[in-house]
């Protein structure tokens, strides 16, 4: 199967999770496309001050690969300056978020595993 990007659904979401400004949300495949595993998997697209704020994750994992640009990501209570092509897990019952604090936009690859 070929999916092309035209395909794909986007929705912005305001203030997501609590974080400033709007994400652009790009959901490459739809839930009932996941087989049931999954609830999300797609881009995440983060202009500069804007981010995902804190939220934990329960009976899922949540899993991100910086595909464009520097965000600051949240875990638990420590904050680390990512960089592209570095990758996170927030595993089940812990918390993240996500914020860009660059004057560039980053682009976030995000994946939702269901327990």
């Amino acid at each position: 199967m070929i999916k092309r990007g035209s395909e794909c659904s986007t929705e912005v979401r305001e203030h997501m999770r609590g974080g400033e400004g709007q994400v652009l949300v790009t959901n490459l495949f739809e839930k009932n496309e996941l087989m049931g595993k999954s609830r999300m998997f797609g881009t995440l697209t983060l202009e500069p001050g804007c981010g995902i704020g804190i939220h934990p994750h329960e009976n899922e994992q949540e899993y991100y690969y910086v595909v464009k640009g520097n965000p600051v990501y949240r875990d638990d209570d420590q904050e680390t300056q990512l960089h592209e092509g570095d990758v996170t897990i927030c595993e089940d019952g812990h918390s993240h978020g996500i914020t860009n604090r660059s004057d560039e936009t980053v682009v976030v690859l995000a994946c939702i595993l269901l327990k």
